[in-house]
This record gives structure tokens, C-alpha cells and sequence, in this order.
């Protein structure tokens, strides 16, 4: 009975150790932080991953995130240095590294995440308000590829500074996590856009301003017609001219070998041409209800009477 009695006894201290061993070990996983509480008050963290212990049943174990967070905050929308109201969505990665300060503070991310809320956007719009829109959405002065001359002469805005990287430090700085036991690691700025008020003018703007060109090219098309136009117009003049020149020159030679053959058939039988003259005389005096009244000793109505005029009678 004693032995048995023992062996109980020792059996049974064995599980209650074994009971307050699982009791009071915890493990703490890669990319964990452990905050060990005594009645709700922090008494020490745990950074190093592996097996731990703790007091049981009188402290608890609070687990925390080592790794980055992300944080993504609303589109808010503010006004930049030179008055243009923009809705800007930024985004941003942090971790706590002070767990005891941390849990103290906000005890969980949640609320971590709740207070980026605030102090960044804070500090967004501080820095916003510093810095032209042109500084928000470029980084740097390189040559932009422009539709057209004229909006390239219409866009004078620089870059001051880093444009766009210089924003987003300035947010990065301006944003002291130190007493909350987090730290920002990053912010970017992840869209810029005008509020729906001032977009609909921006767009109305553009069209005018892209009718504006079409209409410059329209005129600058009919003035480069009216030029095609006119240099054809003059080249047919100078063709046409050239033309009748030849041609006059051409009537000219033409006329004048005739005449030169004419004279010289006239050398050769002046009678017979006398006759033909004659009959394109007839021709254009006669019709075909023409009356002549005519003497006996007129020469067309000897012609008439005896067409042969070689005896001369």
C-alpha cells in the first residue's frame, strides 16, 4: 500500500509538472514580438524567436508583428503652393521596434494602423500644401514628348529640387513614429489626381484646347493650299503662254511659206489663179436663189458664157 501510495504521489507531481511547464512555456515564431504582461501591466518583450517561459496563470503573452506593415491610406484631397486642389492617394510600409513603448501606447496594430492615419495624412498635406503640383507628379526636368509646338510652348513648369522623391522624404520625415515605438520605413505616392470639380474643367479646357489646334492646322492646310494652288495656277499661266508663243511662231512660218508658194505658183501661171480667184467669187456671191442681171460684154458673164479665157476672147 505505502509503495503504491508513493508511486501515486509521484506520478501525480509529475503531471502537475508537466502541467505548470506547458503552462508556462510559449514559443515565439520568426517575425513575431512577445510583450510578457503581469496582471495587464508590461513587464518585459521578447524579440529572439524559439522557446520561452514565463510566471503561468499570472503572466500573459502578447503577440506583436516584427516584420513590415503596410498602411494605405484614403485619397484625401488638398491644395498644392500653386492653388491647384488634387485628390492624392499615398501609401506606406512600417514596424514597431520598441515593443514596450509600442503596447504601452497603442497595445495592438490596429491601432497602429489608426494613427498612421492621422499623422501621415498630416503630413502629407503639409508638404503638399509646400510644393507646386509639378513637383508631385515628376521627379525630374528630362525633355517631355509634346503632341504639338504649341503645348510645348504653353507648359513652362520646372521641377524644383528632386520633384517627386524630395516630396515623398520630406512626408517620410516629417512623421516622428519615435514615442510610439514604430518606425516609417516608406511613403509613396501612389496616384495624383484633380478633384471631380476642377476635372471636368481640365477636360473642357483641353478640348478647347486641342479644337484651338486643329483649327491653327486647318489654317495653316488652306494657306498652304491656296499656295499649292496659286504656284499651279502660275505654271499653267507660263505653259499656256509658252504655248502660244510656239504657236504664233509655228502660224508665222507657216503663213509665210505660204505666201512664198503662192507667189512663186503665181510666177508660174498667173491665169489659172486669175480663174481661181474667179470662182471663189462665184462661190461666195452666188446662193442658191441668187439672180444676176449681167451685160454681154461683162468679164463674168463672158466667164459664164465661155469659162475658157486662154484666147483672151
Amino acid at each position: 500500500m505505502i509503495r503504491t501510495t508513493t508511486f501515486a504521489v509521484v506520478i501525480s507531481l509529475l503531471l502537475i509538472g508537466l502541467f505548470f511547464i506547458y503552462a508556462s512555456a510559449y514559443t515565439v515564431q520568426e517575425g513575431k514580438l512577445a510583450v510578457i504582461t503581469q496582471f495587464g501591466r508590461p513587464m518585459g518583450a521578447v524579440e529572439s524567436s524559439g522557446l520561452h517561459f514565463k510566471v503561468p496563470f499570472v503572466q500573459e503573452v502578447n503577440f506583436l508583428e516584427k516584420r513590415l506593415l503596410p498602411w494605405d491610406g484614403d485619397p484625401e484631397s488638398m491644395q498644392t503652393r500653386d492653388k491647384k486642389r488634387i485628390d492624392i492617394d499615398v501609401w506606406a510600409r512600417w514596424r514597431i521596434v520598441d515593443p514596450m513603448k509600442f503596447f504601452v501606447k497603442l497595445r495592438t496594430e490596429q491601432r497602429g494602423q489608426k494613427m498612421l492615419d492621422d499623422l501621415v495624412d498630416s503630413a502629407v498635406r503639409d508638404v503638399v500644401a509646400r510644393h507646386n503640383l509639378i513637383d508631385v507628379v515628376r521627379k525630374s526636368n528630362d525633355p517631355l514628348i509634346y503632341e504639338t509646338n504649341e503645348l510645348q510652348r504653353r507648359s513652362g513648369d520646372k521641377v524644383t529640387g528632386g520633384g517627386r522623391d524630395d516630396v515623398e522624404k520630406e512626408i517620410l520625415m516629417g512623421v516622428d513614429l519615435e514615442s510610439y515605438g514604430m518606425e516609417l520605413v516608406a511613403v509613396r505616392i501612389k496616384r495624383v489626381n484633380y478633384v471631380e470639380s476642377v476635372r471636368q474643367a481640365v477636360y473642357e479646357r483641353m478640348i478647347s484646347e486641342r479644337l484651338r489646334i486643329a483649327r491653327l492646322y486647318d489654317s495653316e492646310a488652306m494657306e498652304e493650299k491656296n499656295r499649292i494652288l496659286g504656284q499651279t495656277q502660275k505654271e499653267l499661266d507660263q505653259i499656256e503662254g509658252e504655248m502660244e508663243k510656239a504657236s504664233a511662231e509655228i502660224r508665222g512660218k507657216a503663213n509665210a511659206q505660204v505666201i512664198q508658194l503662192t507667189a512663186e505658183a503665181y510666177g508660174k501661171s498667173p491665169e489659172f489663179y486669175d480663174f481661181l480667184r474667179r470662182l471663189e467669187v462665184f462661190k461666195q456671191t452666188f446662193g442658191s436663189d441668187t439672180r444676176l442681171i449681167l451685160s454681154t460684154d461683162s468679164d463674168m458673164f463672158r466667164l459664164l458664157k465661155q469659162p475658157d479665157t486662154s484666147s483672151g476672147k
